[in-house]
This record gives C-alpha cells, sequence and structure tokens, in this order.
C-alpha cells in the first residue's frame, strides 16, 4: 500500500514534496515497528525480572533433561540403527560482572546399546578470557585456547528463556518486530535480530510477556525451542520449568525440571582444582593423506581419517576385513586395494573378505568387495544385513557362513566372535603367526601417545568393550603383539593394549562427588 500511495501521488503531483512525505510515511512505520520491538521486550523484561539480574550480576540454571538420537543397535534384529535416550544433570553459573562462566553435566545412559559404565562427567571453566576442561575421572585438568564466553555450554543458554529475554534486552535496538501470530490460542509479537551470525525468532506472548516459542537458525540448520511450565520465586525471576528443543521437526532434547536462582557462590571460581595435575597434550593423529602401513610381515593396513582396511597375504591373493567408510567417502575398499598394490608393485586379488558385525558403516563397502569378486564370508546372523546392503541375495558361489573360532587360509588366519554392548556379535581377525588382532569398534587411539579418557562418551563404553576382548584373549591363550583397528591408523603394541585395559573410572558416585566439588 505504501509503494502504491508513492506511484499515485508522484504521478499526480510530479512534485518532490510528495515524495519526501512519502519517505516520512516509511519512516514512521519503521519507527512503529521498532517502538512495537521495544515495547514487547520492555514487557517480558519486566514480567522475567531482567532489571534484577543486571543488578545482582550472578545467575544460576540447574536442571534435569532428557536426550534423543539415533544410534547403533546392539541387536541385528533390531536393524543397524535404534533409540538412543541420555538423561543430563547440569549446572550453569554465570557471574555476568566477572565475565566468568562453570558448566557441570553428568550424563547417564538410559537406552541404548552400552556395557556397565553408565555415566560420564563434564566440567567445563571460563574466567578472565580463559577456558578450562576439568576430567574428574582422571583428576586432570586441560586448558582450552577454543573455548569462549559463548561456547562454554554448548549452547544450553538457547534454552533458558529468562537469558533469551536478557539478550533481547541488552540488544534491543538490532531487534525489529515481525508482526503477530497465534500460540495455543493466544497472541504473540514477533521478534527478529541476529546475533553472532545467528538468526533469531522470539515469539512473545502479548498479554502474558511470556517467551513461549524462539527459532534460530545457524548455516541452513533451524533449531525451535517451545518454553513450558512458566514459574517464578521470591527473587523476582521468572522461568520455564520445561523446554522442548526440535530439529527437523523431531524432538532431541526435553528439559523436564529447572530452578533458575539469583546466587552468589561461597567461594570465587578457579581454573585449576586442586590436587588436579595438568593432563598430557592431546597430539591428534589425523592420517590426513591415504596411508599403507605394513603391520607385520604381509599384514597391511591401509586407510585415511577415520576409515582403515586389513589385508593379509596369503599367497596368491589377499583376506581382507574392514570396509568402513561413509556416503561421501572417496577413498573406498577399492581404491584401497589400489593403493596397495601401487605401494607394492605387485597386482594381487583379494580372495576372501571377513564381515565383523552388522553396522551399516561397516557394510558400505561390501558393492565394491562383491564387484571385486573376493567371496563375503560372515556369520549366519549378519546374512540379512548384508543382503539389505548388497541389495541382491548371497549365493554360495558368492559367500561362505564362519563360526566361532574357525580357522582359514590353511590357519593362517582364525576368527572368533566377541559378542558385546556394541554388537550381539563381532568377529576378531587373529594372525597366529603374525600376532596380530584386529577389530572393529572394540579399541584404539587417535593420539599420537596415550589414550582418550574413559570420561567421556562413546569412549567410556569402548574401554568397556576393550575389557571384553581381553578377557576373551587370556580365555583362548592368544598372546598377540599388535592390536590394529578400522577405525585408528595407530596400531597399538602389546604394552600400550595393556595400559588402555587398565584405564578406568571410580563408581559413579565418586564422579558426581568430584563434580560438584569446587
Amino acid at each position: 500500500m505504501r509503494i502504491y500511495f508513492i506511484r499515485k501521488t508522484w504521478s499526480k503531483a510530479h512534485d518532490c514534496r510528495a515524495l519526501f512525505c512519502a519517505l516520512v510515511v516509511l519512516q514512521s512505520g519503521s519507527a512503529y515497528a521498532d517502538e512495537a520491538a521495544i515495547e514487547a521486550i520492555t514487557r517480558a523484561a519486566e514480567v522475567y525480572g531482567i532489571d534484577t539480574i543486571s543488578k545482582l550480576k550472578q545467575l544460576k540454571v540447574e536442571e534435569s533433561l532428557y536426550r534423543y538420537m539415533q544410534g547403533q543397535s546392539g541387536h541385528v534384529e533390531e536393524g543397524s540403527h535404534s533409540l538412543v535416550l541420555h538423561r543430563y544433570k547440569q549446572q550453569l553459573e554465570i557471574n555476568f560482572a566477572a565475565k566468568s562462566k562453570s558448566f557441570k553435566r553428568s550424563d547417564e545412559n538410559l537406552i541404548g546399546n552400552y556395557g556397565y559404565h553408565s555415566l560420564v562427567t563434564l566440567d567445563r571453566r571460563y574466567l578472565n578470557g580463559k577456558g578450562m576442561k576439568v576430567d574428574h575421572c582422571m583428576q586432570t585438568y586441560q586448558p582450552s585456547t577454543r573455548m569462549s564466553w559463548d561456547s562454554v555450554a554448548f549452547n544450553m543458554e538457547q534454552s533458558v528463556d529468562t537469558l533469551i529475554i536478557k539478550e533481547l534486552s541488552d540488544n534491543r535496538a538490532d531487534v525489529s518486530s515481525g508482526g503477530v501470530t497465534y500460540i495455543q490460542g493466544d497472541v504473540h509479537t514477533v521478534l527478529n535480530w541476529t546475533i553472532n551470525q545467528v538468526r533469531k525468532t522470539a515469539y512473545i506472548g502479548s498479554a502474558s510477556g511470556l517467551l513461549s516459542r524462539l527459532t534460530t537458525k545457524e548455516k541452513g540448520k533451524m533449531t525451535r525451542y517451545d518454553f513450558l511450565g512458566h514459574t517464578h520465586n521470591n527473587q523476582g525471576l521468572t522461568w520455564a520449568s520445561q523446554t522442548i528443543v526440535s530439529q527437523e521437526h523431531k524432538p532431541t532434547l526435553h528439559v523436564t525440571e529447572r530452578v533458575v536462582t539469583q546466587s552468589t557462590p561461597t567461594f570465587p571460581l578457579v581454573l585449576k582444582p586442586d590436587g588436579y595435575k595438568l593432563s598430557d597434550n592431546d597430539t591428534f593423529l589425523e592420517f590426513a593423506q591415504e596411508s599403507v602401513n605394513e603391520v607385520a610381515k604381509g599384514v597391511f593396513l591401509v586407510g585415511q581419517g577415520w576409515g582403515f582396511t586389513l589385508f593379509v597375504d596369503i599367497g596368491t591373493s589377499y583376506i581382507s576385513a574392514g570396509s568402513w567408510q561413509m556416503p561421501n567417502d572417496t577413498f573406498t575398499w577399492q581404491q584401497r586395494l589400489n593403493k596397495l598394490d601401487q605401494h607394492l608393485g605387485t597386482h594381487k586379488p583379494v580372495s576372501q573378505f571377513i564381515v565383523t558385525h552388522h553396522h551399516d558403516d561397516h557394510l558400505m563397502g561390501l558393492n565394491e568387495v562383491s564387484t571385486h569378486g573376493a567371496k563375503i564370508l560372515l556369520m549366519a546372523e549378519h546374512q540379512k544385513a548384508v543382503e539389505a546392503s548388497l541389495e541382491q541375495p548371497l549365493t554360495p558361489k558368492n559367500s561362505a557362513f564362519l563360526h566361532d573360532g574357525m580357522m582359514l587360509a590353511n590357519n593362517q588366519v582364525q576368527v572368533f566372535d566377541v559378542p558385546s554392548s556394541h554388537a550381539d556379535h563381532n568377529l576378531v581377525v587373529y594372525l597366529p603367526k603374525q600376532k596380530v588382532v584386529f577389530a572393529e569398534d572394540m579399541f584404539g587411539s587417535s593420539l599420537e601417545t596415550g589414550f582418550h579418557s574413559p570420561n567421556s562418551w562413546p569412549s567410556r563404553d569402548v574401554y568397556y568393550r576393550a575389557q571384553v576382548l581381553n578377557e576373551r584373549l587370556n580365555e583362548l591363550g592368544i598372546q598377540a603383539e599388535h592390536f590394529v583397528s578400522s577405525h585408528h591408523g595407530r596400531v597399538l603394541s602389546k604394552d600400550e593394549f595393556k595400559a588402555l585395559v587398565n584405564l578406568s573410572c571410580p563408581e559413579d558416585s565418586v564422579l558426581i562427588k568430584r563434580l560438584y566439588v569446587r
């Protein structure tokens, strides 16, 4: 209508004063939109007690929540994937005056294929422009140059409506009105703003002043936050006791309980806990380039990044295992074989390929294996998963079944089944002559030296799987010298594998106590 007004006035009067008047109308309309935004923010700030926060400068948020995600199934009949459910209890303390943050979380697995290690803890601290990660399992701390004021709590602030209203109040000059909409039958003012390259839209009840919904868009990815069960305390603070976080129309987080308080810490935040030591520097082995590693005579590990394949020379051909890859990988199983041929200056076929377990990321390379002409060796339990990956039935000509303890290639290769939390059947390859153990999803390290802390997800369950494998090796009397993984280019020695197995965390109750003691 405003554009029409300009055109009509200009055509009739041909007078610049008419254009000036039209611009004034546009200007006043824009000002009105800003006034609507400021009015909505002012009302929300009063309801949420933002003036109280601004004066006292200290805020503490404690909450319990569930995290829903897709994970890999533990049993072949479930298919490759299944539901994983974690319960978080987390605490965020913000001192706006001192510019410090403390974020603590306990993470307990409730549903999923995990072993008896079901709890990990997280402790991240930020003070005077410096970040610190604290590991209460190993009782160490590690400075983090990548941690910033905004990243300490892994975006937890976005799910706390009190903090969103404070952000709006602090940036009200940059907020514009997006009109109104209805949520649950109530009129809501729509507010838009951008901060740190994240586009945000808030929906504030026109009558109540409460934030009902927030959407954020970053790098094309939309996240939605719905705020429920608003409550308040005698300090004048208001907050939503529940929040549902969703992406792609699927819930990912559900905050079931939340308490927000003004608090003055008994002790000031410190970056280094008493009695804790500095952890070793984590130097990652990225294997950015395609690599060929002769682990032992006639045994080759070929791969890049996160995926590696074993090739065992059995004379006129190879036996292979480990076809792990993702849909966008370019260094696939056949390319790994080509790389090995190029490295050795030979051209030797693969006669047999061993399938270890049913997860789809370990079956994606099978089409290349089949095209190459190698016979697929598998447990009977994995037949449906393999056929689904190949999109064709197996035949006696292109496949054969394996069983626990079976010997292959004139006793040059042995396979044995090690069921664990990760998969109900998971074959391990053992080479008696070279004393090499090859396994998928059972152990490994991406570090130049040492190992990842057991107090992390999913590493802690990997340590459980390694212990299960070690028990089976001891039961069979196997004394391996080399431990090879499909996910890690680093090959572990016997002593390194022993050190990995011996790493452990204290009881869950001890971890929790350490987490909440400053």
